[in-house]
């Protein structure tokens, strides 16, 4: 028997795989030709899918319908439910968003150093209106929140294994590094 490469086995597994990304990719196709011809409705629908199966830019992108009411009935609860989930794996604009939602109050009680939190971890990510975004809030920050938000980033850099020295700490202007 000869030990070639592609093994019958392997050769299912790889099929198998290419057929899993296959589906998810075909779903993100008609979700983005569904929203680009106004088709809300059908994109949301699209998406709930790719969305429920863990993929950021879906999450993010279902959050976004919902909190526009395109295609699916206004709900800030389900914003904020799916942007949470993009914002938790990184997805920048879901974790902006996230940040607006807190600071406005808009589904959840407003709450400035969340939104300080999430509008940091997307300006760390280089997002400009995140960056902007930020600076304002830190302008309408009391100390006690100021504390509240160095305290949520160094339990982020923590949960993430990072050092302890808090490298997102100095995002909170005129304060140093603790």
């Amino acid at each position: 028997m000869k030990h070639g490469l592609l093994t019958p086995c392997s050769l299912v597994v790889l099929w198998g795989l290419a057929l899993c990304l296959g589906t998810l990719s075909c779903e993100a196709r008609r979700s983005d030709k569904a929203y680009r011809s106004g088709d809300y409705a059908k994109a949301a629908k699209e998406l709930e899918y790719i969305a429920e199966e863990g993929d950021a830019r879906a999450q993010y992108d279902l959050g976004l319908l919902y909190d526009t009411g395109r295609g699916v009935p206004q709900s800030n609860e389900k914003a904020l439910q799916w942007y949470r989930k993009a914002a938790e794996q990184g997805e920048s604009k879901a974790q902006y968003n996230l940040g607006l939602m807190y600071a406005n109050g808009q589904g959840v009680q407003q709450d400035y150093a969340r939104a300080y939190f999430w509008t940091s971890l997307s300006a760390a990510q280089g997002n400009g209106h995140a960056m902007d975004a930020r600076d304002i809030l830190y302008e309408k920050m009391t100390p006690e929140q100021v504390a509240r938000a160095s305290e949520l980033l160094r339990e982020y850099e923590k949960a993430r294994n990072l050092d302890n020295s808090c490298q997102l700490c100095p995002l909170l202007k005129g304060k140093s590094a603790p």
